[in-house]
């Protein structure tokens, strides 16, 4: 039996390795692909270093986090870290980095410990599944939550000192995932306790909290496709009050198509008691005075909430009268934080990079690559070779052709091509791949790959994702494709580099081919600052893990013999383990 089936494996996994080496070989002299792979200019990244940061001396920093939780006698405990390194970089003729003069920013730390009872964990993360797999991924996203929440804070609180600021993780994908969340958490029957929570005299409201996700930070771009359509309406009002004509003229839309917007706002008007409209009667419609300043108010929310859990130390979930934040809460308070991250980079000229070293992400096969076809800015002399990921798709293209030198990147492309999918058979090409095409004029996403090694040229350091927020100071776009999602076709206008030039992302490579670390392998084509930062919070997450139940358990042992209440706050198993561990450290003691 175990012959036959070796044999078979052997035969199959042959099959596939021959399949596998088939697609290599259509990888070799493609220099009709050379297209998508844009090498660092120097001498253009440093003059606008120059205009962008300022001669002189300025910070660089990398922020990281970690997590994880442990179970203790009935009680789950969370633990969260995110730390910070920074260097100094001079901007002069050309950018020079100080990477020995790396170092730990000892103000920049966001540390969360977080206890909750088992029977609690229902309460902040509602609709458990019941399988033991997906209990034990859901759980996880708790203490995630807050390891996103703290790295998001540090690099708030690092954007005042420096102008340089290195997420280990992707800003768009980071977006998403929140958006998500946060619209689950307005979907919700409950209604969010965040307008519970009182700072500086002022409170959100649950208007306040749909134009969070609905309209974003002032600097988010809301389309005027029919999907986003009354909320581009929204926007329009927030800068002064116009007339039915006037909205039209400005966002360029039918007359009976912005009829069928405003008969959505006064839907959403009634839906919170007239507190978004003060006058919706005639051809105008007039906002209400403090609708205006939601997003200051959801910014002094999103700021003090997060100070509250890494500064105060007060319980992060736990509300007065027994009333739960969720893991949803927690997430919409990151993603106001996020939007009020870049809101700040932008005005202080800090340029925030995301970086993604694992990345399962398949924009360029399945939608940037095609519309650079369609676009006439990549002509393919034969079929592009079929690898629907797009790190192994650039990693083997430029191993396989030498002509490609590090460090490199990629034509830079629009975050909403990530929610794209092309077809051949059937018009418009492009359909959006769940339901609906997220707002273009976000993000701008890219890969990027920096060392090659020198006794192998073959041999080449990983291939990583980048990202960063698109600044109409220096990124234009007159792209425009239809795109099928559900409604109907929409016009999307999404961000595409080629003919339009892209000076920052070019900076943002010609930073990133300075900053990793071509001595040590876990930073070799990376970032040292984050690889420094990775090791710090990992460290100290194990630390705390091992140091912090035994402050648990001593309170909750203390409380179980004072209550008499021990078959409660620990199980059978639990208590026959510790007998166990006992009679075994005992036998030990007898032998010694």
């Amino acid at each position: 039996m175990s012959s036959e089936i070796a044999e078979k494996l052997s035969r199959q996994t042959s099959q596939l390795v021959s399949e596998f080496e088939k697609r290599l070989d259509a990888f070799s002299q493609r220099d009709d692909l050379m297209g998508l792979t844009i090498g660092v200019d120097s001498a253009d990244a440093s003059s606008l270093a120059r205009e962008y940061f300022g001669e002189g001396e300025h910070i660089a920093i990398g922020v990281d986090g970690s997590r994880d939780y442990d179970e203790r006698l009935q009680m789950m405990l969370f633990y969260s870290n995110a730390t910070a390194y920074s260097c100094p970089f001079t901007v002069g003729e050309d950018v020079k980095f100080e990477l020995k003069g790396a170092r730990r920013e000892a103000k920049l730390s966001a540390t969360s410990a977080i206890p909750l009872w088992l029977e609690d964990v229902t309460s902040v993360m509602p609709d458990l599944p019941e399988g033991d797999i997906e209990l034990e991924h859901s759980i996880e996203r708790i203490p995630n939550a807050f390891m996103t929440l703290g790295e998001l804070y540090l690099a708030l609180k690092a954007v005042g000192e420096s102008r340089i600021i290195l997420l280990d993780r992707p800003i768009s994908g980071t977006h998403s995932t929140l958006s998500r969340d946060y619209r689950i958490l307005l979907k919700s029957r409950a209604s969010s306790n965040l307008t519970e929570l009182v700072f500086g005299g002022s409170r959100v409201s649950k208007l306040d909290l749909k134009l969070g996700i609905s309209l974003g930070a002032p600097w988010v771009p809301v389309p005027s496709r029919p999907r986003f359509l009354k909320y581009s309406v929204l926007r329009s009002l927030m800068e002064s009050d116009l007339s039915f004509s006037q909205l039209a003229s400005a966002l360029l839309v039918e007359r009976r198509d912005l009829e069928k917007a405003v008969a959505s706002l006064r839907k959403l008007d009634a839906q919170f008691d007239g507190a978004l409209l003060s006058d919706s009667s005639g051809s105008s419609l007039k906002l209400r005075d403090e609708v205006r300043s939601y997003w200051q108010r959801l910014t002094t929310l999103a700021s003090n909430y997060a100070k509250l859990v890494f500064e105060v130390g007060a319980h992060p979930l736990l509300l007065p009268k027994d009333r739960w934040l969720t893991v949803f809460d927690v997430s919409a308070v990151s993603l106001l934080l996020l939007e009020h991250l870049c809101e700040v980079a932008q005005k202080r000229r800090a340029l925030l990079i995301g970086i993604a070293k694992d990345t399962t992400a398949t924009d360029i096969t399945r939608a940037a690559l095609p519309f650079a076809e369609e676009s006439g800015y990549i002509r393919p002399r034969s079929p592009v070779p079929r690898i629907n990921n797009d790190k192994a798709f650039l990693s083997i293209l430029s191993s396989t052709n030498l002509s490609v030198k590090t460090p490199w990147r990629t034509f830079g492309y629009d975050a909403c091509f990530s929610t794209m999918r092309w077809r051949d058979e059937k018009r418009p090409n492009f359909f959006a791949a769940r339901k609906v095409v997220s707002r273009e004029g976000l993000f701008a996403r890219g890969f990027f790959q920096l060392r090659t090694l020198r006794t192998d040229p073959h041999l080449r350091s990983s291939v990583f994702l980048f990202d960063r927020v698109l600044d109409g100071r220096y990124d234009t776009t007159r792209n425009q494709l239809e795109v099928e999602e559900k409604g109907g076709v929409a016009k999307v206008r999404p961000y595409f580099e080629p003919g339009e030039g892209a000076s920052l992302s070019n900076l943002a490579l010609y930073i990133l081919s300075m900053t990793d670390n071509p001595e040590v392998s876990e930073a070799f084509g990376h970032n040292q600052l984050l690889y420094l930062a990775d090791k710090a919070v990992k460290t100290e997450v194990r630390l705390m893990r091992s140091s912090l139940r035994g402050v648990a358990d001593l309170r909750v042992g203390r409380m179980s013999r004072r209550k008499l209440v021990s078959g409660v706050v620990s199980t059978f198993r639990e208590q026959r383990l510790e007998s166990e561990e006992a009679r075994v450290r005992g036998a030990a003691s007898y032998g010694d």
